[in-house]
């Protein structure tokens, strides 16, 4: 009767031994599909990023070509009008460079709140992006510090611009008169913002090219990660049963 009653016991104890053991399996792999659930929702969250950061750089290439066309078309008329000694069309031609460089300038202050707000973002991801995975945290480390030099450049470009429009308007009572030394320095400052636009267009299709291939990688790791939870899953699945 006793050894009877053991041996039931002992049943009873494997019993549950593997009820234990196939709930921790299940616990196991309910966890690790809320994980590539979360994962592939982040994964998700890049791809739409990196579209949005793709078609901002495009809009922001084709608008610096654009401003440099128009602005060098803008000093070659003004070059021909001082030529020509035509001196109300070349007052105009002023007055238009001036409100391309106001427009400028907003636009740059514009791009430097941006740019502030994209830094915020990939720090706060940083911040809590807790996944184990190397490539995640390279990825996140890689954005804050392309961001950073984003908004680190749209600073310099701010303050460039800032101080241009500050000396046209000192060296205005002088060009009005006429005065020849006034007039060479505003023509001074238009090359340099001529200068500084093509600069824009330059490191604009740089930053193009630059994410072009930062979404190529980000794809490749998403697939690698893929592949690896599937592999994780079919060994799990070989050593629990």
């Amino acid at each position: 009767m006793r050894t009877t009653t053991l041996w039931r016991r002992g049943i009873t104890v494997a019993g549950a031994a593997l009820l234990l053991v196939a709930a921790g399996t299940a616990a196991a792999q309910g966890y690790d599909t809320r994980t590539d659930r979360r994962e592939d929702r982040q994964d998700r969250r890049e791809v739409r990023q990196d579209d949005r950061e793709m078609r901002q750089d495009l809009r922001d290439l084709r608008a610096d070509q654009m401003d440099v066309r128009r602005l060098a078309r803008l000093i070659a008329q003004l070059d021909r009008a001082q030529s020509d000694r035509d001196w109300r069309e070349e007052r105009r031609l002023r007055n238009r460079i001036h409100a391309l460089l106001r427009q400028e300038t907003a636009e740059a202050r514009r791009d430097l709140a941006r740019d502030r707000m994209e830094e915020r973002r990939s720090e706060n991801e940083a911040r809590r992006d807790v996944r184990d995975d190397v490539r995640d945290l390279r990825d996140d480390r890689r954005d804050l510090r392309d961001d950073r030099r984003d908004t680190a450049e749209s600073r310099r470009r701010l303050a460039r611009l800032t101080a241009m429009m500050d000396r046209l308007r000192q060296i205005q009572p002088g060009v009005r008169r006429g005065d020849r030394g006034a007039l060479r320095e505003e023509d001074r400052i238009f090359g340099d913002f001529l200068r500084l636009a093509r600069q824009d267009a330059r490191a604009n299709r740089w930053e193009l090219m630059e994410d072009r291939g930062e979404r190529r990688e980000d794809r490749g790791d998403r697939r690698q990660d893929r592949d690896d939870r599937g592999d994780d899953r079919g060994y799990d699945w070989e050593r629990t049963h």
